[in-house]
């Protein structure tokens, strides 16, 4: 009897001390409303939009990973004058996340699809849930 509980216990512990590593946190998508600062972005169920005076983006609802970081490509393009019709050019959205503040650099790219050097960095606070959006005025 005894020697049954001690190969019990000792399955028991050398199951529990085994290689394998736990799980990694799932990601958590980037929560929808408003957030404000230098800038603003609106975060909704089918997509996020960021308006920075003459700027505009638009990019997916970002899974945050584990450790407050997202990378997600979308389009980015500042508009003075006519409206172009023309499809806006691409750009990557990357931001962390630290409790309620958002540092999101966006990085526009050029005509061939390459990196610009010409990133945008914003601090975004959030503001809540509410879904008016973005207004701001482009001077």
């Amino acid at each position: 009897m005894w020697r049954r509980m001690a190969i019990g216990c000792v399955c028991v512990l050398l199951g529990a001390c085994s290689a394998e590593t736990p799980a990694q946190p799932a990601a958590t998508m980037l929560s929808a409303g408003t957030w404000t600062g230098n800038g603003c972005l609106s975060v909704a169920a089918d997509g996020c939009d960021l308006v920075v005076g003459c700027g505009h983006g638009r990019f997916p609802v970002p899974a945050v990973r584990a450790d407050g970081t997202f990378d997600v490509e979308g389009t980015y393009r500042v508009e003075v004058g006519p409206i172009s019709i023309n499809p806006a050019p691409p750009a990557t959205f990357s931001g962390v996340l630290k409790g309620q503040t958002l540092t999101l650099t966006v990085t526009p790219h050029d005509t061939s699809g390459q990196p610009t050097a010409n990133a945008l960095q914003l601090v975004l606070q959030f503001n809540g849930a509410a879904g008016r959006g973005c207004v701001t005025a482009c001077v």
